[in-house]
Parts: structure tokens; sequence; C-alpha cells
């Protein structure tokens, strides 16, 4: 009796991961620095792959990208300085979709992870050496997946680097 249970809880979950969907995608996004960090660095865009599996009531996202931000220039001094700063997500997290079966699909979710930032300096025409750091991020976000495009909204919560970000993605299943 303990093996039929077995077997068919098994059979269960594996019916279950194959009715959910599993997706791969690309996504370009646009990020709006605020507070005093919107000072020292421009708009940024970059580019991410995703991917996205439903479990149950609630979606696993799980995404890495990159994003660049415009350079800013100052003079301070009497020296002209040129910076360049980047960034690469990584994040995972959950959302919850809402709204009617048929049609847009409506989300709320939540990710957590990292942003590698790197920052490059131009001082009078002579580049410094790169310097890099690693900083936690959380992103509260709305969206709405329709007809394989996915768009959402977030705000990323990065120390002192916070932005407002904008994303379109397209998005496959498998």
């Amino acid at each position: 009796m303990k093996k039929i249970l077995i077997v068919l809880i098994v059979l269960s979950f594996a019916g279950i991961s194959s009715a959910q969907g599993f997706k791969l995608g690309v996504a370009g996004t646009a990020a709006f620095p605020t507070g005093d960090w919107k000072e020292f660095t421009s708009t940024g865009y970059g580019i991410d792959a995703f991917g996205v599996f439903d479990i149950m009531l609630l979606t696993l996202t799980v995404r890495a990208g990159y994003l660049s931000f415009g350079g800013e220039e100052y003079e301070v001094g009497g020296q002209n300085y040129k910076t360049d700063l980047t960034a690469v997500p990584v994040m995972a997290g959950l959302r919850w979709s809402f709204g009617a079966p048929v049609g847009p699909s409506f989300y709320a979710g939540l990710e957590a992870g990292i942003h590698n930032f790197t920052t490059t300096v131009e001082v009078a025409g002579e580049t410094l050496p790169s310097e890099s750091e690693t900083k936690f991020a959380i992103a509260p976000n709305l969206g709405v997946e329709l007809a394989g495009f996915d768009i959402s909204a977030f705000y990323m919560l990065v120390s002192d680097a916070n932005y407002w970000g904008l994303r379109v993605g397209w998005g496959i299943g498998i």
C-alpha cells in the first residue's frame, strides 16, 4: 500500500509540473535613478534573460542581465571627470498572478538578489582602473503578460543606488 501511495504522489507532482508553464525569454530594461544617485548618473538601458516557472498559484522567476547607465561629465577643481557605470543584476523571486483566466494575466511580485556595479572614471582623458562592488537588491514589481509579452514596472532598492525600472520582454514557453 505504501508503494502505491508513493507512486501516486510522484505521479501527481509530475502531472502538476508538466501541466504548469515554463518560459524562457529576453527583455529590454530602462532604469531611472532616484534620490541623490540621479545627480551622478543618467538613465540606464540594458537587456536581461529570464526564466519563469509556474508552481501552483505562484510563479518562480529568475533573471540575469546587464545595465549601462549613461556617463556624466563633471568639473571639480579644474579637472574634467567622466564617469561610466554598469550593473549586472542577478535576481530571483516569486510573483502572484490575478485576473480573468482568459486574456491578459496581471501579476504582483517580489525579487531579491545582487547587483554587481562597475564604475569607470576618466580624468583629463586618462582612464583610471575600474572599481567594482556587489550589493544586495530587492525589487517589488507589477506587470502584465499578454500574448507572450511580459511588461512590468519595478522599484529596485539597492543601498544608495535605487532606481525605477520598466521592462518589456518576450518569452517562449517550453
